[in-house]
């Protein structure tokens, strides 16, 4: 009986702990896409760029740590004070993409009322995804599924 109460002091604990951050999350998985549509573009014309090792480039724990830090950061250009490298790519790279935005894009949207009322969709159990770390699938995943529209001269 002790271990079970422990156990829902923990859980209690556990589901209060705000450090997950839905809209963090949300944008990650964007992000991903982007990064998916950017490898099926390379593979529709041709491979032209070695496609890389996505286990490497990406992990979803770390970034959301990542973002966490910078969540908590008082001044993001604060974390590259001891690479004058990085800080001068931050800011090439915000600036790049400011000037390619509205001035309000990155203002904080507010839902309406009807809109935090509405009901999330139940996620699609239908859908498959090869995995790439199992060996028996792994030549699935270098096989460009654009091949066939390649025309040789």
């Amino acid at each position: 009986i002790v271990a079970y109460n422990e156990f829902l002091k923990w859980k209690e604990k556990k589901l209060q702990n705000n450090d997950f951050d839905l809209d963090a999350a949300h944008s990650f998985c964007q992000w991903q896409c982007c990064l998916q549509m950017g490898l099926y573009l390379n593979q529709l014309l041709g491979t032209p760029l070695s496609e890389p090792d996505l286990s490497r480039l990406y992990t979803g724990t770390l970034v959301h740590r990542l973002y966490q830090e910078l969540k908590s950061a008082p001044s993001v250009e604060n974390l590259f004070i001891l690479s004058p490298k990085m800080a001068q790519l931050y800011l090439v790279l915000l600036n790049t993409v400011e000037s390619m935005v509205s001035p309000d894009f990155f203002q904080k949207m507010t839902k309406t009322r009807s809109e935090s009322g509405k009901k999330r969709k139940a996620p699609n159990k239908k859908k498959t995804a090869i995995l790439c770390t199992v060996p028996e699938t792994q030549h699935l995943c270098s096989v460009n599924r654009f091949a066939s529209l390649k025309v040789d001269d």
